[in-house]
Protein backbone atom coordinates (compact mmCIF):
# COMPACT_ATOMS: atom_id res chain seq x y z
CA UNK A 1 0.00 0.00 0.00
CA UNK A 2 1.70 3.50 -1.07
CA UNK A 3 2.32 5.82 2.00
CA UNK A 4 -0.28 8.35 0.56
CA UNK A 5 -3.16 6.17 0.75
CA UNK A 6 -4.54 4.51 3.81
CA UNK A 7 -4.79 6.39 7.11
CA UNK A 8 -2.21 9.29 6.32
CA UNK A 9 -5.11 11.34 4.28
CA UNK A 10 -7.67 10.61 6.97
CA UNK A 11 -5.40 11.83 9.41
CA UNK A 12 -4.46 14.78 7.86
CA UNK A 13 -7.72 15.74 6.74
CA UNK A 14 -8.62 15.50 10.59
CA UNK A 15 -5.82 17.92 11.39
CA UNK A 16 -6.82 20.40 8.97
CA UNK A 17 -10.72 20.27 10.11
CA UNK A 18 -9.81 20.32 13.65
CA UNK A 19 -7.22 23.55 12.90
CA UNK A 20 -9.81 25.38 10.43
CA UNK A 21 -12.72 25.09 13.42
CA UNK A 22 -10.93 25.52 15.85
CA UNK A 23 -9.45 29.57 14.76
CA UNK A 24 -12.10 30.27 12.19
CA UNK A 25 -14.99 31.40 14.83
CA UNK A 26 -12.51 33.89 17.10
CA UNK A 27 -10.82 35.21 13.78
CA UNK A 28 -13.63 36.20 12.74
CA UNK A 29 -14.07 37.77 15.99
CA UNK A 30 -11.18 39.54 16.32
CA UNK A 31 -12.07 43.07 17.14
CA UNK A 32 -11.17 45.95 14.83
CA UNK A 33 -9.87 49.25 16.60
CA UNK A 34 -11.43 51.51 13.66
CA UNK A 35 -10.72 55.42 13.48
CA UNK A 36 -14.49 55.96 13.48
CA UNK A 37 -14.24 54.60 17.31
CA UNK A 38 -12.06 56.74 17.91
CA UNK A 39 -13.73 59.87 16.54
CA UNK A 40 -16.60 58.72 18.32
CA UNK A 41 -14.95 58.75 21.59
CA UNK A 42 -13.16 62.14 21.30
CA UNK A 43 -17.42 63.41 20.58
CA UNK A 44 -17.99 61.24 23.60
CA UNK A 45 -15.06 63.06 25.84
CA UNK A 46 -16.15 66.35 24.63
CA UNK A 47 -19.75 66.35 25.36
CA UNK A 48 -19.12 64.78 28.54
CA UNK A 49 -16.60 67.92 29.32
CA UNK A 50 -18.92 70.52 28.31
CA UNK A 51 -21.49 68.51 30.11
CA UNK A 52 -19.60 68.78 33.50
CA UNK A 53 -16.65 71.37 33.11
CA UNK A 54 -15.51 71.14 36.88
CA UNK A 55 -15.11 67.66 36.73
CA UNK A 56 -13.52 67.45 33.32
CA UNK A 57 -9.55 66.07 35.11
CA UNK A 58 -11.44 63.62 36.20
CA UNK A 59 -13.02 62.45 32.86
CA UNK A 60 -9.05 62.42 31.18
CA UNK A 61 -8.09 59.28 29.82
CA UNK A 62 -5.66 57.68 32.54
CA UNK A 63 -1.91 58.37 31.97
CA UNK A 64 0.27 56.07 29.67
CA UNK A 65 4.07 55.52 30.07
CA UNK A 66 5.32 54.14 26.36
CA UNK A 67 8.52 52.40 27.41
CA UNK A 68 10.83 51.23 24.81
CA UNK A 69 14.20 49.83 25.02
CA UNK A 70 17.12 50.68 21.96
CA UNK A 71 20.50 49.03 21.17
CA UNK A 72 22.16 50.74 18.47
CA UNK A 73 18.92 52.23 16.65
CA UNK A 74 20.52 55.66 15.56
CA UNK A 75 18.65 55.29 12.15
CA UNK A 76 14.97 54.83 13.60
CA UNK A 77 14.83 55.78 16.94
CA UNK A 78 13.75 59.34 15.98
CA UNK A 79 11.28 58.76 13.79
CA UNK A 80 9.79 56.24 16.39
CA UNK A 81 9.89 59.02 19.01
CA UNK A 82 8.31 61.99 16.46
CA UNK A 83 5.51 59.63 16.06
CA UNK A 84 4.97 59.26 19.56
CA UNK A 85 4.96 62.63 20.31
CA UNK A 86 2.65 63.19 17.96
CA UNK A 87 0.36 61.64 19.48
CA UNK A 88 -3.56 63.04 19.78
CA UNK A 89 -4.40 61.54 23.22
CA UNK A 90 -6.70 62.68 25.65
CA UNK A 91 -4.22 62.14 28.41
CA UNK A 92 -1.10 62.52 29.29
CA UNK A 93 2.08 60.51 27.58
CA UNK A 94 5.23 59.79 29.12
CA UNK A 95 7.68 58.58 26.82
CA UNK A 96 10.78 56.26 29.02
CA UNK A 97 13.21 55.24 26.37
CA UNK A 98 16.03 53.26 27.50
CA UNK A 99 19.03 53.78 25.57
CA UNK A 100 20.50 49.87 26.19
CA UNK A 101 24.66 49.69 25.82
CA UNK A 102 24.55 51.31 22.10
CA UNK A 103 27.44 51.67 20.57
CA UNK A 104 26.05 53.76 17.76
CA UNK A 105 24.82 57.25 18.39
CA UNK A 106 21.54 56.29 19.62
CA UNK A 107 21.68 57.94 23.21
CA UNK A 108 22.76 61.38 21.39
CA UNK A 109 19.28 60.89 19.15
CA UNK A 110 17.17 60.26 22.21
CA UNK A 111 19.14 62.91 24.46
CA UNK A 112 18.13 65.35 21.64
CA UNK A 113 14.55 64.54 21.06
CA UNK A 114 14.23 64.76 24.90
CA UNK A 115 15.86 68.53 25.12
CA UNK A 116 13.07 69.22 22.44
CA UNK A 117 9.71 67.36 25.01
CA UNK A 118 9.88 67.09 27.83
CA UNK A 119 7.42 63.88 27.46
CA UNK A 120 10.54 62.16 27.06
CA UNK A 121 12.68 60.63 29.82
CA UNK A 122 15.90 58.84 28.64
CA UNK A 123 17.83 55.99 30.47
CA UNK A 124 20.84 55.10 30.18
CA UNK A 125 22.55 51.80 30.79
CA UNK A 126 25.69 50.89 30.35
CA UNK A 127 26.34 47.66 31.67
CA UNK A 128 24.27 44.26 31.62
CA UNK A 129 24.03 42.32 34.70
CA UNK A 130 24.23 39.19 35.40
CA UNK A 131 21.44 36.60 34.93
CA UNK A 132 19.41 39.03 32.40
CA UNK A 133 18.51 39.49 28.81
CA UNK A 134 19.58 42.69 27.35
CA UNK A 135 16.17 43.58 26.61
CA UNK A 136 14.28 42.50 29.29
CA UNK A 137 16.41 44.12 31.68
CA UNK A 138 16.10 47.48 30.01
CA UNK A 139 12.33 47.17 29.37
CA UNK A 140 12.57 46.48 33.23
CA UNK A 141 14.51 49.24 34.12
CA UNK A 142 12.26 51.57 31.83
CA UNK A 143 9.35 50.38 33.87
CA UNK A 144 10.75 51.17 37.14
CA UNK A 145 10.74 54.80 36.31
CA UNK A 146 7.19 55.20 34.44
CA UNK A 147 4.80 56.27 36.54
CA UNK A 148 1.93 56.17 34.11
CA UNK A 149 -1.38 54.29 35.07
CA UNK A 150 -1.07 52.07 31.71
CA UNK A 151 2.03 50.81 30.39
CA UNK A 152 3.01 50.24 26.66
CA UNK A 153 5.71 48.56 26.02
CA UNK A 154 6.96 49.07 22.21
CA UNK A 155 9.75 48.35 19.82
CA UNK A 156 12.39 51.39 18.82
CA UNK A 157 11.44 50.80 15.18
CA UNK A 158 7.37 51.25 15.61
CA UNK A 159 6.06 54.05 13.62
CA UNK A 160 2.31 54.86 15.51
CA UNK A 161 -0.20 56.93 13.88
CA UNK A 162 -0.97 59.89 15.27
CA UNK A 163 -4.41 58.20 17.13
CA UNK A 164 -3.37 55.14 17.91
CA UNK A 165 -2.75 55.54 21.57
CA UNK A 166 -5.65 57.17 22.08
CA UNK A 167 -7.62 54.54 20.20
CA UNK A 168 -6.33 51.66 21.77
CA UNK A 169 -6.97 53.44 24.91
CA UNK A 170 -10.47 53.79 24.18
CA UNK A 171 -10.83 49.89 23.62
CA UNK A 172 -9.22 49.48 26.84
CA UNK A 173 -11.12 51.61 28.93
CA UNK A 174 -14.22 51.12 27.48
CA UNK A 175 -13.71 47.00 27.49
CA UNK A 176 -11.74 47.05 31.22
CA UNK A 177 -8.80 44.91 29.24
CA UNK A 178 -6.02 44.59 31.16
CA UNK A 179 -3.70 43.46 28.57
CA UNK A 180 -4.45 44.84 24.67
CA UNK A 181 -1.99 43.80 21.97
CA UNK A 182 -2.06 44.95 18.43
CA UNK A 183 -0.51 43.34 15.60
CA UNK A 184 1.17 45.74 13.54
CA UNK A 185 1.00 46.22 9.91
CA UNK A 186 4.40 44.44 8.89
CA UNK A 187 6.57 45.81 5.87
CA UNK A 188 8.64 43.26 4.12
CA UNK A 189 10.47 44.54 0.64
CA UNK A 190 11.18 41.40 -1.33
CA UNK A 191 9.32 38.28 -1.97
CA UNK A 192 11.53 35.72 -0.31
CA UNK A 193 11.42 38.48 2.89
CA UNK A 194 6.85 38.49 2.48
CA UNK A 195 7.12 34.69 2.39
CA UNK A 196 9.02 33.79 5.39
CA UNK A 197 7.06 37.05 7.26
CA UNK A 198 3.54 35.51 6.40
CA UNK A 199 4.71 31.83 7.22
CA UNK A 200 5.86 32.83 10.91
CA UNK A 201 2.94 34.47 11.54
CA UNK A 202 0.45 32.41 9.96
CA UNK A 203 2.10 29.48 12.04
CA UNK A 204 1.99 31.74 15.39
CA UNK A 205 -1.77 32.61 15.16
CA UNK A 206 -2.89 28.77 13.64
CA UNK A 207 -0.72 27.49 16.86
CA UNK A 208 -0.78 30.26 19.73
CA UNK A 209 -4.15 31.06 18.67
CA UNK A 210 -3.85 34.72 19.94
CA UNK A 211 -7.13 35.48 19.05
CA UNK A 212 -8.27 33.90 21.47
CA UNK A 213 -6.91 34.91 24.19
CA UNK A 214 -9.92 36.84 25.88
CA UNK A 215 -11.29 33.27 26.48
CA UNK A 216 -10.39 32.83 29.87
CA UNK A 217 -10.66 28.81 29.92
CA UNK A 218 -8.00 28.13 27.14
CA UNK A 219 -4.61 28.48 27.37
CA UNK A 220 -4.09 30.60 24.12
CA UNK A 221 -2.73 33.53 25.47
CA UNK A 222 -1.06 37.05 23.24
CA UNK A 223 1.77 39.38 23.36
CA UNK A 224 3.73 41.04 20.42
CA UNK A 225 6.88 43.26 20.98
CA UNK A 226 5.56 45.84 19.00
CA UNK A 227 2.20 47.16 20.68
CA UNK A 228 1.55 45.83 24.58
CA UNK A 229 -0.14 47.85 26.59
CA UNK A 230 -0.63 46.83 30.05
CA UNK A 231 -1.99 48.26 33.45
CA UNK A 232 0.25 49.25 35.70
CA UNK A 233 -1.20 47.48 39.04
CA UNK A 234 -1.23 44.00 36.49
CA UNK A 235 2.61 44.02 35.39
CA UNK A 236 3.52 44.47 38.86
CA UNK A 237 0.82 41.55 40.32
CA UNK A 238 2.88 39.33 37.48
CA UNK A 239 6.57 39.88 38.51
CA UNK A 240 7.11 42.40 36.07
CA UNK A 241 10.20 41.45 33.43
CA UNK A 242 11.99 39.73 36.61
CA UNK A 243 9.72 37.11 35.95
CA UNK A 244 11.08 36.40 32.57
CA UNK A 245 14.48 37.90 32.82
CA UNK A 246 16.18 35.28 30.29
CA UNK A 247 12.92 34.74 28.52
CA UNK A 248 13.82 35.62 24.48
CA UNK A 249 10.54 35.63 23.59
CA UNK A 250 9.44 38.48 26.13
CA UNK A 251 6.86 39.91 25.08
CA UNK A 252 4.71 36.37 23.69
CA UNK A 253 6.09 35.08 27.83
CA UNK A 254 4.86 38.63 29.41
CA UNK A 255 1.23 37.61 27.47
CA UNK A 256 1.14 34.19 28.76
CA UNK A 257 1.61 35.10 32.44
CA UNK A 258 -0.93 37.77 32.51
CA UNK A 259 -3.39 35.16 30.66
CA UNK A 260 -2.25 32.84 33.54
CA UNK A 261 -2.83 35.06 36.50
CA UNK A 262 -6.41 35.65 35.43
CA UNK A 263 -6.14 39.13 34.13
CA UNK A 264 -8.33 40.43 30.95
CA UNK A 265 -6.46 40.04 27.32
CA UNK A 266 -7.54 41.05 23.92
CA UNK A 267 -6.03 40.60 20.92
CA UNK A 268 -6.95 43.18 17.72
CA UNK A 269 -6.13 44.65 15.12
CA UNK A 270 -6.44 48.03 13.29
CA UNK A 271 -5.83 49.88 9.92
CA UNK A 272 -3.18 52.79 9.99
CA UNK A 273 -1.89 52.00 13.70
CA UNK A 274 1.48 50.76 13.86
CA UNK A 275 3.63 49.42 11.50
CA UNK A 276 6.94 48.16 11.57
CA UNK A 277 9.71 47.15 8.81
CA UNK A 278 10.41 44.05 10.69
CA UNK A 279 13.68 43.00 9.18
CA UNK A 280 15.60 44.29 6.22
CA UNK A 281 16.26 41.92 4.34
CA UNK A 282 15.72 37.85 4.31
CA UNK A 283 19.34 37.41 5.96
CA UNK A 284 18.26 39.49 8.79
CA UNK A 285 15.21 37.35 9.64
CA UNK A 286 16.85 34.00 9.16
CA UNK A 287 19.65 35.63 12.17
CA UNK A 288 16.34 37.05 13.70
CA UNK A 289 15.43 32.98 14.09
CA UNK A 290 18.65 32.59 15.54
CA UNK A 291 17.00 33.47 19.03
CA UNK A 292 13.25 33.64 18.50
CA UNK A 293 12.09 29.81 18.90
CA UNK A 294 14.07 28.40 21.37
CA UNK A 295 12.27 29.16 24.57
CA UNK A 296 9.40 27.41 23.32
CA UNK A 297 11.60 23.68 22.94
CA UNK A 298 12.94 24.49 26.62
CA UNK A 299 16.29 25.76 24.51
CA UNK A 300 16.74 21.95 22.89
CA UNK A 301 18.12 22.75 19.67
CA UNK A 302 16.89 18.35 19.02
CA UNK A 303 13.73 19.58 19.98
CA UNK A 304 13.71 22.53 18.04
CA UNK A 305 14.56 20.37 14.88
CA UNK A 306 12.55 17.64 15.19
CA UNK A 307 9.54 19.60 15.70
CA UNK A 308 9.66 20.37 11.70
CA UNK A 309 9.17 16.91 10.75
CA UNK A 310 5.32 17.00 12.01
CA UNK A 311 5.23 20.61 10.41
CA UNK A 312 6.39 19.41 7.29
CA UNK A 313 4.04 16.67 7.30
CA UNK A 314 0.99 18.87 8.23
CA UNK A 315 1.58 22.10 5.35
CA UNK A 316 3.57 19.72 3.03
CA UNK A 317 1.37 16.65 2.99
CA UNK A 318 -1.94 17.73 1.74
CA UNK A 319 -0.30 19.22 -1.29
CA UNK A 320 1.81 16.53 -2.08
CA UNK A 321 -0.87 14.19 -1.67
CA UNK A 322 -3.08 16.36 -4.32
CA UNK A 323 -0.50 15.88 -6.63
CA UNK A 324 0.54 12.36 -6.25
CA UNK A 325 -2.23 10.02 -4.10
CA UNK A 326 -3.68 7.51 -5.84
CA UNK A 327 -7.74 8.25 -7.27
CA UNK A 328 -10.14 8.57 -4.49
CA UNK A 329 -7.55 9.98 -1.27
CA UNK A 330 -6.77 13.28 -3.82
CA UNK A 331 -10.58 13.87 -2.50
CA UNK A 332 -9.10 14.01 0.99
CA UNK A 333 -6.00 15.99 0.16
CA UNK A 334 -7.92 18.17 -1.75
CA UNK A 335 -10.41 19.27 0.94
CA UNK A 336 -7.31 19.72 3.73
CA UNK A 337 -5.75 21.72 0.80
CA UNK A 338 -8.62 24.14 0.83
CA UNK A 339 -9.22 24.26 3.90
CA UNK A 340 -5.32 25.44 5.06
CA UNK A 341 -5.04 27.82 2.06
CA UNK A 342 -7.94 29.35 2.66
CA UNK A 343 -6.80 30.68 5.94
CA UNK A 344 -3.99 31.33 4.61
CA UNK A 345 -5.75 33.43 1.95
CA UNK A 346 -7.54 35.82 4.49
CA UNK A 347 -3.97 35.72 6.04
CA UNK A 348 -1.83 37.11 3.31
CA UNK A 349 -4.93 39.68 2.66
CA UNK A 350 -4.28 41.10 6.53
CA UNK A 351 -1.07 41.61 5.53
CA UNK A 352 -1.53 43.45 2.44
CA UNK A 353 0.92 41.16 0.67
CA UNK A 354 0.79 40.27 -2.73
CA UNK A 355 -2.00 37.62 -3.69
CA UNK A 356 0.49 35.33 -5.32
CA UNK A 357 2.74 34.43 -2.31
CA UNK A 358 -0.60 32.49 -1.84
CA UNK A 359 0.43 30.20 -4.68
CA UNK A 360 3.94 30.27 -2.86
CA UNK A 361 2.84 28.65 0.23
CA UNK A 362 5.30 25.50 -0.06
CA UNK A 363 8.11 27.79 -0.90
CA UNK A 364 7.32 29.89 2.61
CA UNK A 365 6.93 26.42 4.40
CA UNK A 366 10.39 25.21 3.24
CA UNK A 367 12.16 28.73 4.14
CA UNK A 368 10.48 28.97 7.25
CA UNK A 369 11.84 25.02 8.09
CA UNK A 370 15.04 26.56 6.79
CA UNK A 371 15.50 29.24 9.21
CA UNK A 372 14.64 26.59 12.23
CA UNK A 373 16.29 24.02 11.31
CA UNK A 374 19.97 26.53 11.04
CA UNK A 375 18.83 27.95 13.84
CA UNK A 376 18.51 24.63 15.64
CA UNK A 377 21.96 23.43 14.39
CA UNK A 378 23.93 27.02 14.97
CA UNK A 379 22.27 26.77 19.16
CA UNK A 380 23.70 23.25 19.23
CA UNK A 381 27.43 24.09 17.79
CA UNK A 382 27.36 27.27 20.12
CA UNK A 383 25.88 25.69 23.28
CA UNK A 384 23.74 28.80 23.79
CA UNK A 385 22.44 31.56 21.72
CA UNK A 386 23.44 35.31 20.67
CA UNK A 387 21.04 38.16 21.07
CA UNK A 388 21.93 41.59 20.51
CA UNK A 389 25.37 40.78 20.51
CA UNK A 390 25.72 39.12 24.21
CA UNK A 391 25.89 35.07 24.43
CA UNK A 392 23.97 33.37 26.74
CA UNK A 393 24.50 28.98 27.64
CA UNK A 394 21.76 27.24 27.52
CA UNK A 395 23.06 25.95 31.64
CA UNK A 396 21.73 29.56 32.00
CA UNK A 397 19.36 30.15 30.03
CA UNK A 398 17.48 26.54 31.31
CA UNK A 399 17.65 27.72 34.95
CA UNK A 400 16.71 30.52 35.04
CA UNK A 401 14.37 31.27 32.21
CA UNK A 402 11.14 29.99 33.83
CA UNK A 403 9.44 31.60 35.83
CA UNK A 404 8.70 29.27 38.44
CA UNK A 405 12.61 28.71 39.40
CA UNK A 406 12.26 32.13 41.12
Amino acid sequence: MSIWSGVLPEVLLVAWLVVFFRNLPDLLRIPHLTSQESSLFHTDCRHAREASAPNEHERRMPKVSVVIAAKNEAARIGRTLDSLTSQAYDGDIEIVVVNDRSEDATGHVIDARANQDSRIRPVHITYLPSGWLGKNHALYQGAKVANGEYILFADADVYFYPDAIHRAMAYAVEHQIDHLTIAPKMIARTTSLQLLTAFFTFNYLLFKRPHSAYRKRTRAHAGIGAFNLVRRNVYDAIGTHRAIMLRPDDDIYLGKLIKKHGYRQQFGIAESFVEIEWYDTTKDMLHGLEKAPLAAFRFSPTALILSMIPLLILYGGPILGLVVGPGPYRWLYGIACVLMLSLYTVHVAYLKFPKYQIALLPIAMLLFIYGFVRAGVLAHRRGGLIWRDTFYAFDELKINASPHTR
